[in-house]
Order: structure tokens, then C-alpha cells, then sequence
């Protein structure tokens, strides 16, 4: 391994000693130079359903590779979202007007929503994704089989019943829930792990950024 991210291995290291597992670690691009760790609480759910919602940076405001953030997301949690895809139009189109988010959060979905989701995504008709539900990881048994909320058992037609994050940040391995008050959720959420990543440069940063999310994600 090269010394070249050696202050970040030593990090990561530390980190990873103080933390459950690997869906408790995060990161960011640093507004300075130097690399900082902070703590912030969030609730932690499974990772994304695609790699097509994980692109490499591309929004101005969010430099973090193949990591998708969703602002005020209004969460659809359903264990099958198999409902024709129709039955999810009124919401999706709901959600767009209002200048809000949707996360879909589900153990099943249908190719057609997945799809459709996926197109919106990717054409920006609708800031969306869809993520799995958490399981716990053998041998932690942490509390993250389900949401503090209910399963809605069809899309509802609009979205003022479903619950709304201030921030959703998602990957591959995990995704992390940010409340919009300090005392949401208070009996499932946790403290995370947040790496402010620097460099020398922005293109240095960006190449540090997809080192830590690749490293991360390789964890088991």
C-alpha cells in the first residue's frame, strides 16, 4: 500500500475502532485543507437498490463520490412496493410539485418502480431513491430491523401523512437518515461517524473522497 493516504488509513483506523460497523462511518468534502472527524445523529437503514443512483460527484454541492444525498426527503417505508406502478404516479408527482424528496425504503420493489425511479433519478424530473431496509449485522445486534415509523402497506397519494428527514445520505453498504429536530426518532437513532475529507487541491480531495468511501465499503 502506498504512504500516499497513509493519515488517512491512520484515521479510518481509529474510526473504525469506535464505531459498531461500517454503516456508522461517513463522509464529506472538508471546507479547508485538513482532514477533521465529527460525530453527528442520524438513524441508519440498509444501502442503496442500484448502482444507478451512485454516480462520481457531478452536483456542486454534494463532491462526495458515489454517494446520492437527498435534501427533505419524505420516506415511503413499505415492506413489498409492488403496487402497479400507477398507484405510486400521485405521489411521485406530489412530491415533485412541492420541491421535496422521496426515498423509497423496502425489502422488495418491482422492476417497473425500480426503473422508473431510476429514470427520474438519473433525467432530475425528481430528486428520489430507493434503499433497503436495515438488518442487523451478526454478532452486533444492534436495534435496526426496523424504522420508528410504520410500514405503509400502499403508496399513499399524497405525502403529508409520511415521515421527512432533514438530510438522507445514501451508498451502497448503508444509508443514514439526518431528523429535522434533535428529538426525532430519539429511540432509534444513533450517533454516526462523519470524515470531513481535505486535500491539496480539488482534484486531490476528490481522489482522497473515493479512497475512504472505497475503503469504508470494503469493511465487513
Amino acid at each position: 500500500m502506498s504512504n500516499e493516504y497513509s493519515d488517512l488509513l491512520g484515521i479510518l483506523a481509529e474510526v473504525r475502532a469506535s464505531v459498531p460497523d461500517s454503516r456508522f462511518i461517513w463522509c464529506v468534502a472538508a471546507d479547508g485543507f485538513e482532514t477533521t472527524v465529527a460525530r453527528r445523529q442520524g438513524l441508519v437503514l440498509g444501502g442503496a437498490w442500484s448502482p444507478h443512483f451512485l454516480r462520481d460527484g457531478g452536483d456542486l454541492w454534494w463532491d462526495v463520490p458515489w454517494t446520492m444525498r437527498l435534501w427533505t426527503p419524505r420516506i415511503v417505508t413499505i415492506d413489498r412496493a409492488t403496487a402497479p406502478l400507477p398507484q405510486w404516479i400521485p405521489l411521485m408527482e406530489a412530491i415533485a410539485k412541492a420541491g421535496e424528496s422521496l426515498l423509497i425504503v423496502t425489502r422488495e420493489i418491482s422492476a417497473e418502480l425500480l426503473q422508473t425511479i431510476i429514470v427520474n433519478s438519473l433525467k432530475k424530473t425528481l430528486s428520489c431513491c430507493v434503499a433497503r431496509v436495515a438488518e442487523n449485522l451478526s454478532g452486533y445486534g444492534l436495534p435496526l430491523t426496523g424504522v420508528p415509523w410504520r410500514f405503509v402497506e400502499a403508496p399513499p397519494n399524497s405525502a403529508d401523512s409520511l415521515p421527512q428527514a432533514a438530510e438522507a445520505w445514501i451508498r451502497r453498504t448503508s444509508t443514514v437518515l439526518f431528523p429535522a429536530s434533535p428529538n426525532e426518532w430519539r429511540s432509534s437513532i444513533n450517533d454516526v461517524t462523519i470524515i470531513s475529507v481535505g486535500g491539496e487541491n480539488h482534484e486531490d480531495q476528490q481522489d482522497r473522497l473515493r479512497f475512504v468511501v472505497k475503503t469504508i465499503q470494503q469493511y465487513q
